[in-house]
């Protein structure tokens, strides 16, 4: 069974300014296992930081679940909340500012949140010292925070953060204000903390560099999980490798895998890529397979008048299929509700593998597919597009 750190189901947020209503996320659903280090990423105004700041206490759902170790947030009061932040989560965030107190030395801002919990000096004196130790920053301690370089200044960060030894590390853009040396540097360090000391980690970031080697990169988009990528456990082959990266950050197909995520209504959202290739324009026809599913343009396949799409009724109302025609609506970012029967037929267990052919759009179950080469008949999907 697995042992989740993080759970998120159908989580909701609205925030309300003067009479206008601003939905940050629409049905979020999000696992996250112990010991998991996960990019968390998306357009600006997708929902990221809103997720970051439910997941660490500093605001409440609207509607839907959030639990972390255990805590359903939702329910807490405030000072529940207030003891939550300071023990169960720690806090990255990209401005300095906003992670250290310019006037105390390194030692005293590693110290304060020990403090704040009512940890002996002794034992908090220890603890700051271990800490600036596994920073490397053990021969600054009487230093501020202005003396020390940006990467620095994010190590100390991140010894605040785990001061009290939380069970959630939240970075919101970490590396935001780094260069590409100190941000791999930064990077490859939080990567040693998750695995030697077990932290779980989420990081918001649009670094392609910080998503290339974490465990899972989660896309949000329009509020909502859209697609996951996963680290390949063996590189494909140069003979069968995917030609393209993935559709949301740009890692290389021959070393992440990428799925999107389906609701347990069957709710999901076609990557942009797949919406350019084959143009549904709002309705699509299913096709339910042995082991996959197709969307198609509606219309772009005949039925015979035996019914060929099924021999039972509609999955909405029940007419007969042999006298009635039943498509599915698709919106204008990709979002789609898969029938009933796709989901009773097909074990997708929450993620799909999308693969492009002519003129349709294959769902696999994550994984279930992976012997197949990705983006199989892409080019020629391109080119009978481009000759409509």
């Amino acid at each position: 069974m697995q042992d989740l750190l993080v759970i998120c189901d159908n989580l909701i947020k609205i925030y309300k300014v003067d009479d206008l209503e601003v939905v940050a996320l629409q049905g979020l659903d999000l696992e996250v296992e112990r010991g998991e280090m996960i990019a968390i990423v998306g357009a600006s105004g997708s929902g990221k930081t809103t997720l970051l700041n439910l997941l660490g206490g500093l605001d409440a759902p609207t509607a839907g679940r959030v639990v972390v170790a255990g805590h359903d947030l939702a329910r807490l009061n405030e000072e529940q909340r207030t003891r939550y932040r300071g023990l169960i989560v720690g806090h990255v965030w990209q401005q300095s500012g906003r992670n250290l107190l310019p006037d105390l030395t390194i030692a005293d801002n590693v110290d304060l949140p020990q403090i704040l919990k009512g940890v002996r000096a002794s034992r908090y004196k220890r603890r700051t010292r271990e800490l600036l130790e596994i920073v490397g920053l053990a021969g600054m301690a009487k230093k501020k925070p202005e003396q020390l370089s940006g990467g620095e200044q994010q190590r100390v960060a991140l010894a605040i953060a785990l001061a009290n030894e939380p069970s959630l590390l939240l970075a919101d853009e970490p590396t935001g204000e780094l260069d590409s040396t100190t941000t791999q540097e930064i990077i490859a360090f939080m990567r040693q903390l998750n695995k030697k000391m077990g932290v779980t980690i989420l990081i918001v970031t649009h670094d392609v560099a910080v998503a290339s080697v974490v465990d899972r990169t989660l896309a949000i988009r329009d509020g909502r999980t859209s697609t996951e990528t996963v680290r390949r456990n063996q590189p494909l082959s140069a003979t069968g490798s995917d030609e393209g990266a993935s559709a949301i950050i740009g890692l290389p197909g021959e070393t992440h895998q990428e799925s999107i995520f389906i609701d347990r209504v069957g709710i999901l959202q076609l990557p942009a890529e797949a919406m350019e290739l084959v143009p549904l324009r709002g309705r699509a026809d299913v096709r339910i397979g042995r082991d996959h599913v197709e969307i198609r343009p509606f219309g772009l396949h005949e039925h015979n008048q035996d019914g060929e799409q099924n021999d039972g009724g509609s999955t909405v109302i029940g007419l007969s299929l042999r006298s009635h025609y039943e498509t599915i609506l698709v919106d204008r970012v990709g979002r789609l509700q898969l029938p009933r029967e796709a989901l009773e037929r097909i074990s997708f267990n929450g993620r799909a593998d999308v693969r492009i052919a002519s003129y349709r759009i294959e769902l696999w179950p994550a994984g279930v597919a992976s012997g197949i080469q990705a983006g199989q008949d892409r080019a020629e999907a391109e080119r009978m597009i481009n000759n409509e």
